[in-house]
């Protein structure tokens, strides 16, 4: 990063850093959020802004404070360091579900579906171990809708008791070596129950709403209404795994963005759609709502008149 070669920078940083060792905390505050204002790309103003609000006995404002780093970052292409910040802001607290998500949906993002089913599964066993089954249980389902059945989440889905078509009944508590289902295969029916239709091999599913051609997740209804900011996460996992549903849920993300006012967001999260190839008409065609919010008229304009040209031509 730039930023960090920055002579101002750096001298804010290490005059933010004395003064925290010194107990300082008033003046090392004024230091980092300095850095997070003039060098929001950088990480040093971000940690030192959460270890005074940690010795001000202030977690969740610490865990904020990352969290907003790891978004800066990303957007930034920062994604490693974006997800150090993240890993932070869960070792702060475990079950934090907003730093967990975009944890998960980061590393995700970055190609590594095995480590956000990792993630998926320490936060529902940290949840199992608080006594939270259920809440376990929710984040398992949340897992399997956005990262789809892969064979990372099936140990997981055993052990919370959720079931899914691609792996066998066993006990709770199941973990991996247990025997699954071979692609394409069909689980067996239990004992004396009427065997159904079999499944097909692939089912689309739309986020937050079940079919009855997705797998059975048991009786329990799934989230619907999420946070913006989760909704965007869910986004960027699913952009990351070219997930057919990307298109239309960062779509959907970036209108409840901007209807919270995180315009910024919603633009960096349709050029990150655009980037991938996927839904770019329809990408293109919301960036003149935000064109718009930004009081950018004349990108909007400019946007309805290419837009219109080139549906003239197709």
């Amino acid at each position: 990063m730039k930023a960090v070669q920055d002579f101002n920078y750096k001298v804010a940083l290490a005059s933010g850093l004395k003064n925290l060792q010194a107990g300082k905390l008033r003046q090392a505050e004024e230091q980092f959020r300095y850095l997070v204002t003039k060098f929001p790309t950088a990480d040093g103003g971000y940690r030192g802004l959460a270890r005074v609000q940690i010795e001000n006995g202030d977690k969740g404002a610490a865990i904020a404070t990352l969290r907003e780093g790891a978004a800066a970052l990303a957007r930034s292409n920062e994604r490693g360091i974006a997800i150090e910040l993240l890993r932070e802001a869960t070792a702060l607290d475990p079950l934090d579900l907003a730093a967990h998500r975009r944890l998960a949906a980061a590393l995700a993002l970055s190609g590594d579906a095995g480590a956000a089913a990792q993630e998926y599964e320490r936060f529902a066993d940290r949840a199992m171990e608080a006594g939270d089954a259920d809440r376990a249980r929710g984040e398992t389902r949340y897992a399997i809708e956005t990262l789809g059945e892969i064979p990372a989440l099936h140990a997981l889905a055993r052990s919370v008791g959720v079931q899914l078509r691609t792996v066998r009944d066993g006990p709770a508590g199941a973990r991996p070596g247990d025997a699954a289902v071979g692609e394409g295969e069909t689980p067996s029916p239990p004992a004396g129950a009427s065997p159904g239709p079999a499944p097909s091999p692939s089912w689309p599913h739309t986020p937050g709403v079940a079919s009855s051609d997705a797998p059975s997740l048991d009786s329990a209804p799934i989230v619907v209404h999420e946070d913006p900011i989760d909704l965007e996460a869910r986004a960027m996992a699913l952009i990351g795994s070219r997930d057919p549903e990307a298109g239309s849920t960062a779509i959907e993300a970036t209108r409840r963005l901007i209807g919270v006012g995180k315009v910024q967001a919603a633009s960096d999260l349709l050029l990150e759609l655009i980037a991938s190839g996927i839904a770019v008409h329809d990408a293109e065609r919301e960036l003149i709502t935000v064109a718009d919010a930004l009081g950018r008229d004349d990108i909007a304009t400019e946007r309805r008149r290419l837009l219109e040209k080139a549906a003239r031509l197709g």
